[in-house]
């Protein structure tokens, strides 16, 4: 009898656990796929509602077919044993990373969902331990063969700059080669939007909900319902993907607004752009890099502005976006630990059936 109460508890907690994740991963929807859809809707060469929807349905399917190497990543960074004391710290993580995304929505910062979610890893499991013992920091790597928390962090500040490059390019590159094109061009322009956009969308979310699915991943190895190394189930890819996708269609018109603002985009401009993200992001999902989307989509933003008019690109956003970026994980680490220490820690007698 007390054994069955014992893993009726653990099923309980795996059950708040996996809530947070799809928590977390709606609010992901609406801050990331906010940035997503901000090129096309800024240039004003796709309708709100066609932008969302074409948006949604695409993140979805990134999710389902998108592989599993972020997801691998995420739950490499902590090598906390496959046990139920591990499911306190990933409530702790998640409600931090979820606290984070409302309060960003809120003042209209496009913050890195997966910055905040590193940043309540970090801060619960530091809380939990009592030090950095089960944090995988891994190695350098030269870049190229990086993992653990390195891994994480090189791509999560390597990105932006190798968007701002990009986009810097590939503007430079079409205008060398449309300067005899007319005003009729942006008709064809603003439909190419159409075949782009859903590549960054589904890489994105294939990405993203990446993250979520690691998350679940290690709740269930930790609670036994698992073996560990398990390919991810496609129930777990089915309500995250959903999860995401109500994200987005609960559009955030202030982070829209944010990253639209960085600089004045006509359809040339938003097409570059989300052709240079779409090409990082992509990459990045194939390789198994957990990089920030609406980092990578503001940065492609900044270097088509700086390659056609560097004194037209609003800095004083970019520069409001830069530090919102910077105080994401300290802040998300913050939530969490104090989220541990004060509230969830409680959880371990429930998942021990104390």
């Amino acid at each position: 009898m007390a054994g069955s109460e014992s893993v009726s508890s653990v099923y309980m907690v795996v059950a708040l656990v996996v809530v947070l994740c799809l928590i977390f991963t709606y609010t992901n929807g609406f801050q990331d796929g906010s940035s997503v859809c901000a090129s096309a809707l800024a240039s004003r060469s796709m309708s709100r509602r066609s932008a969302t929807l074409l948006v949604a349905t695409f993140e979805f399917l990134g999710a389902l077919l998108g592989g599993s190497a972020v997801a691998g990543t995420i739950s490499r960074i902590t090598s906390w044993p496959a046990q139920p004391d591990l499911l306190p710290v990933l409530a702790s993580a998640l409600f931090a990373a979820i606290a984070w995304n409302v309060f960003t929505r809120k003042v209209g910062i496009p913050a890195s969902s997966t910055h905040s979610l590193v940043g309540g890893i970090v801060g619960s499991v530091v809380a939990a331990s009592g030090g950095f013992q089960y944090l995988v920091f891994g190695d350098f790597g030269y870049l190229i063969h990086a993992t653990g928390l390195w891994k994480v962090v090189l791509s999560l500040f390597v990105s932006p700059v190798v968007g701002m490059a990009v986009g810097y390019y590939l503007l430079t590159f079409a205008v060398m080669n449309l300067r005899r094109a007319t005003t009729e061009m942006n008709i064809v322009f603003k439909k190419a939007f159409w075949l782009v956009v859903p590549v960054l969308a589904f890489g994105h979310g294939a990405n993203d909900t990446q993250k979520a699915m690691g998350v679940i991943m290690l709740t269930l190895c930790a609670s036994g319902i698992l073996p560990t190394n398990s390919e991810i189930p496609l129930w777990v890819r089915l309500v995250t993907g959903l999860s995401m996708a109500l994200g987005v269609l609960s559009l955030a018109p202030q982070i829209v607004r944010k990253v639209g603002g960085i600089y004045k985009l006509k359809p040339l401009h938003g097409l570059v752009s989300e052709t240079a993200s779409s090409i990082i992001v992509a990459f990045a999902s194939a390789t198994g890099g957990p990089l920030a989307a609406s980092q990578v989509i503001a940065s492609t933003v900044v270097g088509v502005g700086a390659a056609e008019h560097k004194k037209r690109v609003h800095w004083m956003v970019a520069r409001d976006m830069v530090q919102g970026w910077c105080l994401t994980i300290p802040c998300a680490a913050s939530v969490a630990w104090i989220t541990y220490v004060f509230f969830f820690c409680h959880l371990k007698s429930f998942c021990y059936g104390q």
